[in-house]
């Protein structure tokens, strides 16, 4: 094996992938080097293991059709840890595979041991082994990903404290749990755990779930989550955690004790830039161990660039992108990469939450005089058909009618928000969703409701945000 690149990526996941490829169509020579598998977090601990998880438990468990049948199956624990079990390692080992395979079938080399930059052309490399090698090449990628964050002073060593990884690993089924986290993994645990029957408390320090989402979205969960039997505590933070017997005690800022069997953390993420040499090599880092990198995602050392989780954390499209834009500019190639302007997001709770462009707390803080068009999923003919709500709101600005913002919860959100997602990167207009023909029933036809919603609104001149007196064009 050759010991000479033109690239060399540190890390298999999405970014590294998604860069070496590209640079190997382009007949540069590529290697990847990874301690762990191939696809990163995606294909271990992250997005594919996680999201798997959720879809095992809630088909065992007869979730979803609950309410709307009257119908409760109690599938025998042991077997619902046993499924959940095979059939999330099952996916992981096919997806890990499956990126082996394409490294490969491109022309890429792998090498599996831990790496570290010895100056901006070299990284030397440790395999299982304990052997070391040296690599070279004209342009390296860090794209080494992130790790759950692990607060100072909680005992992660006693049974049942674990964080967003070691949590796929334990051996029973939590009967009671405190989430320490209200981002989208806090959420997307505390619905699984929901739904295998366990009683869930969510600790928050924040006033709300989900920040980053819109808040009438995210209101609705919580009213979701409240009426499921889930428990919220907001403005509170884990002081400390004691075995007890059995259980844990688990004392809150707000004065609370809790004795449950399981202590999941999720609540944030930290940069995977320890022992890479950085320092030595002239990488900058900041107060948070992210790489600084700039607009080309150049870091501050000579052909030495960064992208993905290591940057902060992000979304798998994103840090594809940004190992493309990187290996663009290391080998002047001439394609026009870019990061995606209005990039999606998405919550895989029960049910899902998902979200594009501007949210109407950014409408506002910018000054932007918008429109908002709803749909109720639960009155379409779908939503009746499944028996499920749920909502459409599209945000547009007023002059002009451009959509700015989508965003939905409810069943398969995250599918159905990538058609608002476009109109916006396209230029679309809230006319454009009217215009549009689609199937129904589906609830992707909810955004005419919505559209059609928002252009009365827009005729009455109900004004929603900035600009409540304006005078607004007809329809």
């Amino acid at each position: 094996m050759r010991t000479e690149y033109d690239l060399i990526a540190v890390g298999a996941g999405p970014a590294a992938e998604s860069a070496t490829e590209l640079a190997a169509f382009f007949g540069h020579r590529s290697l990847i080097i990874e301690k762990n598998k191939p696809g990163g977090t995606v294909t271990t601990t992250g997005g594919v293991p996680t999201k798997t998880l959720r879809e095992v438990a809630l088909y065992v468990t007869g979730y979803r059709d609950r309410e709307v049948y009257g119908v409760q199956l109690e599938a025998p624990p042991d077997l619902v840890l046993s499924s959940i079990q095979h059939r999330t390692l099952s996916v992981c080992d096919t997806l890990q595979r499956v990126t082996a395979d394409n490294i490969a079938s491109r022309g890429v080399d792998y090498v599996q041991g831990t790496a570290q930059l010895v100056d901006n052309h070299t990284v030397m490399v440790v395999s299982p082994d304990g052997q070391q090698k040296s690599y070279t090449a004209k342009n390296i990628l860090i794209a080494t990903g992130s790790r759950p964050r692990r607060p100072d002073g909680m005992p992660f060593n006693l049974p049942g404290v674990c964080d967003t990884d070691t949590v796929l690993l334990r051996g029973w089924l939590p009967k009671e749990i405190l989430i320490v986290g209200g981002g989208p993994v806090a959420v997307e645990f505390a619905t699984v755990c929901h739904a295998l029957g366990a009683r869930v408390t969510m600790l928050d320090r924040g006033s709300r779930l989900l920040p980053a989402m819109d808040a009438e979205i995210s209101e609705r969960l919580s009213t979701l989550f409240e009426k499921f039997g889930v428990n919220i505590e907001f403005g509170t933070t884990l002081n400390a955690i004691e075995e007890n017997g059995g259980t844990l005690k688990a004392s809150i800022s707000n004065g609370k004790t809790m004795h449950p069997d399981t202590i999941l953390f999720a609540a944030g993420r930290v940069a995977n830039s320890e022992n890479l040499g950085l320092e030595e090599t002239g990488i900058k880092t900041d107060e948070r161990g992210r790489i600084v990198v700039d607009k080309m995602f150049r870091t501050s050392a000579d052909n030495v660039y960064a992208a993905g989780d290591v940057l902060g954390p992000t979304l798998a499209s994103v840090a594809m992108e940004q190992g493309r834009i990187a290996v663009c500019h290391a080998f002047g190639i001439p394609f026009e990469g870019v990061v995606d302007p209005t990039p999606v997001s998405a919550v895989y709770g029960m049910p899902e939450l998902a979200g594009a462009g501007l949210t109407e707390e950014e409408c506002r803080k910018q000054n932007i005089d918008y429109e908002v068009g709803r749909c109720d999923l639960s009155l379409t003919p779908r939503g009746a058909i499944a028996g499920r709500g749920g909502l459409l709101k599209l945000l547009f600005r007023k002059d002009d009618r451009k959509l700015i913002g989508v965003h939905c919860l409810g069943d398969i959100a995250s599918e159905i928000v990538g058609i608002g997602q476009m109109a916006i990167r396209c230029g679309g207009t809230v006319n454009t969703i009217a215009n549009m023909s689609m199937n129904t029933p589906t609830y992707s036809y909810a955004y005419k409701y919505a559209a059609f919603d928002g252009l009365r609104r827009l005729a009455k001149g109900k004004a929603v945000g900035v600009g409540e007196n304006s005078k607004a064009p007809t329809t």
